[in-house]
């Protein structure tokens, strides 16, 4: 994945603070230049009408655009600092396309924004529509979650849920080129989902199912690695897990292995496929206490 243009979104929380960081993580890993974007969200256009000449409406914008200016400005000048390009831009709408727009018209390369916001602007900027960015856009979007005592941001760690109906090398390949720039190592897994007649199910015949999973997982790796066009001097294991909700099992590994982030796409490419991977995707990106890259197949 090369990354030239990041834009990162902020309605000036401590979580969008976060987000700055891993962009500034990711500018220096990749040589990207950063864009920031703070978007005022507008009432409906028939409210918007009847307040269009109200004062203290229009002192409300004023304030919000001499608040993020400063912000801007003073962001610029601390990047600078790490020869790290930024320019921050100020926009009016609803948040979720205001941002997809802005990223098609800019060429961004990659959206990074935070899980959560604080109060109105934020519960209208992240969270909710953080998730409408995610399905939405045709961009990869990473999603941040700020780490209490984390002493240095690193993607070290690297995890990849993999699907193996699915079979796309995306997400595989583009941890390989984040590892490849951090120095991290990757870890494939393979969650399969154990419902709950599996009780049912001889012991020996879960075994087997498990078993040819971990081949299958395997061999579709070792594919992936040699279709791959950058180093391949990566360190990369894969390993089966289970459980009885396929987003519960990834966050909950992803959390007691320590992972830095998850790259994992967004749904699947067509049918069924598209809304059972979607529906995964949207509940690790809300559950994990690691970032998560989201990345359209």
């Amino acid at each position: 994945m090369k990354i030239k243009k990041i834009l990162w979104a902020t309605d000036g929380s401590s979580e969008a603070d976060d987000a700055l960081s891993n962009a500034k993580y990711m500018a220096e890993l990749t040589g990207a230049e950063i864009i920031g974007a703070h978007v005022i969200p507008l009432p409906t256009v028939l409210l918007f009408e009847s307040l269009s000449d109200d004062v203290e409406f229009k002192d409300w914008i004023i304030k919000v655009e001499d608040e993020f200016t400063k912000k801007f400005a003073k962001i610029q000048k601390q990047l600078s600092k790490s020869d790290i390009k930024f320019e921050g831009v100020l926009l009016k709408g609803k948040p979720s396309e205001k941002l997809r727009e802005f990223a098609r018209k800019r060429n961004a390369d990659l959206i990074v924004m935070g899980k959560h916001g604080h109060g109105l602007i934020g519960s209208l900027l992240l969270g909710s529509e953080t998730t409408k960015v995610v399905k939405a856009s045709d961009k990869p979007v990473l999603i941040t979650k700020a780490k209490k005592g984390r002493k240095k941001l690193s993607y070290k760690n690297i995890l990849v849920p993999f699907d193996l109906a699915h079979k796309c090398h995306t997400a595989l390949h583009t941890a390989m080129d984040i590892a490849s720039a951090s120095s991290g190592q990757i870890t494939v897994i393979y969650a399969l989902r154990l419902d709950m007649y599996a009780q049912d199910v001889p012991a020996g015949a879960l075994n087997i199912v498990i078993k040819q999973s971990v081949s299958d997982l395997a061999k579709e790796v070792d594919r992936m690695v040699k279709e791959y066009k950058g180093p391949k001097d990566i360190k990369i294991k894969t390993e089966v897990v289970h459980g009885l909700s396929v987003a519960s099992t990834i966050s909950t590994y992803a959390e007691e292995k320590g992972t830095d982030i998850i790259v994992i796409h967004t749904h699947g490419r067509t049918g069924i496929k598209r809304v059972i991977l979607g529906s995964v995707t949207d509940k690790v990106v809300n559950n994990a206490t690691c970032t998560v890259l989201a990345l359209n197949p």
